[in-house]
């Protein structure tokens, strides 16, 4: 396992990222990532104003590079956010975001499980994404949601990955039960 600063960690995600064949399964844990994601189309959603939120959301250049990213992965993608009620207004917003993008140009299963739902399961503390069951990214974040280091395993490199993979394979049970969200 290796430990990176966000600005280092860039490129062995993309390189985690380009070797995935199969899937991708993403586990998102906080009911904030404010300091991620703040822009025009969040702080319209904060402010209120949902249909110039979402208006805005469509035109963001800035996410142009990943939806081609995406749209150039043939693999599964999987991702679940672990909810606790109420949603927070950065929840609200980030459901909207899943049904304009993610779902529709990032070609996602997204699925909102609830964290009561979960209590028993032993989740790891943090964010993580599992690539083809070998290799692993977790995620730190401050008290404002911005990402600020990642912790690297590699099935390959002799990493321990085993915490994910149970808790993979616990997460797919429990969506079996559930509709994932439906684009808009």
């Amino acid at each position: 396992m290796i430990t990176l600063s966000r600005n280092e960690a860039t490129k062995l995600l993309n390189k985690f990222w380009n070797k995935t064949k199969k899937e991708w399964f993403k586990v998102e844990t906080l009911q904030d990532y404010t300091a991620e994601d703040i822009g025009p189309s969040l702080q319209s959603w904060l402010n209120g104003n949902k249909e110039n939120s979402i208006r805005l959301m469509l035109k963001d250049t800035n996410k142009q590079e990943w939806v081609e990213q995406a749209k150039n992965s043939l693999f599964k993608k999987i991702r679940i956010h672990i909810a606790e009620q109420p949603y927070t207004s950065y929840l609200e917003w980030e459901i909207e975001h899943y049904k304009h993008l993610n779902i529709p140009l990032g070609d996602e299963e997204v699925y909102l499980v609830n964290k009561k739902d979960v209590a028993n399961l032993d989740l790891p503390d943090r964010d993580f994404m599992v690539f083809d069951q070998k290799r692993v990214a977790k995620n730190y974040y401050d008290s404002h949601g911005l990402a600020y280091q990642m912790d690297f395993y590699d099935w390959d490199q002799g990493d321990d990955i085993s915490q994910f993979l149970s808790c993979r394979v616990k997460l797919l049970k429990k969506i079996s039960e559930l509709q994932p969200i439906q684009k808009s």
